[in-house]
């Protein structure tokens, strides 16, 4: 998003700067424990106790020291999620106003997301306005402090989304191994896979993070059981590329032990594709060459913040298939923009709506076109800009 909304802002004669706070193992190791337990999930290490909280804090310490720096008098000061909520009490007593955006959160507090908020809460205190991607993220403890709602947005003229010729479409199908024609669209990706899927095969597509939350294992469960035609393909980044997240090498490992045991007849139906992270542009074109390729876009997830793949995939008008958590329900309307399956652990359900999406039960051309409408009206840059701007308006 910030790529996009840099740009725009300076455009329109606002000042503007983006900063990227780094870290080491532990501090990233910590963060990930604190985005887990701010979706509900319970990793099993218990609370987070004093001695972690400060070595939160101070893994911020030269983020915090350089933002200082960088600050003037009236500026506004966006942070965007629980990675950097410490770096709000940095901020106290400087002249410039802190908006705190939280893009996670759990549509039913649980006992880990309540102790993920008992840490970060209190540093949040002197936040102008703290900013949630849907209304109910928005935990009780805040329902007495300045909040708003402000949705993510995709760019419509990005590498990810902006539209393609479909020989560009065919060379990246060709890269990642979900095209069996001949020809080089450049260099290979890593692609785990038996076969391509043939000319008259229907492609089933989740496009996502190699993270727990995003279930690709269920995914692949899922489909291959319960959906008796189409081609699966699981795309995610290459986990070496994700130095920031450490759990993307043990899901993907997961998912492939997973095909591996799959019978060949299943097994053959699946790809597992991991996408190069040293070009972002590259990255973002194969990804928008898949989704737009795609018969059925899935978003399994078994929470999300919002879901930004579900966004990119009904501007293309894609027909998505995806379970009914967190922002992906702000999106889809079940039955007119998308499917969503009430529950996400439903793999027979969720099965049950691809199918009907793939075998044609479904109007999918409608489906994709109603789609495309919602995001085009309520989740493209300029709503961003306008949203904002009535906060500050209102300050």
């Amino acid at each position: 998003m910030l790529h996009t909304l840099l740009p725009l802002y300076a455009e329109l004669g606002v000042r503007v700067r983006w900063m990227v706070i780094g870290g080491d193992e532990r501090f990233f190791a910590l963060t990930k424990r604190l985005g887990l337990g701010l979706y509900g999930i319970d990793t099993g290490d218990g609370p987070l106790r004093a001695a972690e909280r400060d070595a939160y804090l101070d893994g911020l310490g030269p983020a915090g020291d350089r933002l200082l720096e960088l600050v003037e008098a009236g500026d506004v000061v966006v942070l965007h999620d629980h990675q950097t909520a410490g770096l709000v009490p940095r901020l106290a007593g400087q002249s410039v106003e802190v908006y705190w955006r939280c893009h996670v959160g759990v549509d039913e507090p649980t006992e880990a997301s309540e102790r993920a908020w008992e840490l970060i809460a209190p540093l949040l205190d002197g936040a102008h306005r703290l900013l949630f991607s849907v209304p109910w993220h928005i935990p009780e403890r805040f329902r007495d402090r300045p909040a708003s709602v402000l949705p993510p947005f995709i760019s419509p003229f990005s590498p990810k989304n902006r539209e393609l010729e479909p020989e560009s479409v065919t060379a990246a199908l060709i890269r990642c191994g979900l095209r069996r024609a001949g020809g080089n669209g450049g260099p290979p990706v890593t692609v785990i896979a038996e076969t391509a899927p043939g000319p008259d095969e229907k492609l089933l597509t989740q496009v996502s993070r190699w993270d727990r939350l995003k279930d690709m294992e269920g995914v692949l469960a899922a489909v291959t059981e319960f959906v008796p035609e189409g081609f699966l393909a699981l795309v995610g980044p290459d986990p070496a590329g994700i130095a920031d997240d450490i759990e993307q090498a043990m899901v993907f490992d997961r998912c492939h032990e997973a095909w591996r045991r799959l019978p060949p007849g299943r097994r053959r139906r699946v790809a597992l594709v991991c996408l190069p992270m040293t070009d972002p542009g590259e990255n973002a074109l194969l990804v928008n060459a898949i989704q737009r390729a795609s018969q059925v876009v899935m978003q399994k997830s078994l929470a999300e913040g919002f879901g930004l793949t579900v966004t990119e995939a009904m501007w293309k008008s894609r027909p998505v298939v995806a379970a009914g958590v967190g922002g992906i329900r702000a999106q889809i309307d079940h039955g007119r923009t998308g499917l969503l399956v009430g529950d996400p652990h439903d793999l027979g359900g969720f099965g049950a709506l691809v199918t009907s999406v793939a075998g044609g039960g479904a109007d999918a051309e409608l489906m994709g076109a109603r789609a495309r409408d919602r995001v085009r009206r309520d989740f493209l840059p300029d709503q961003d800009v306008i949203r904002m701007a009535r906060l500050l308006r209102a300050r």
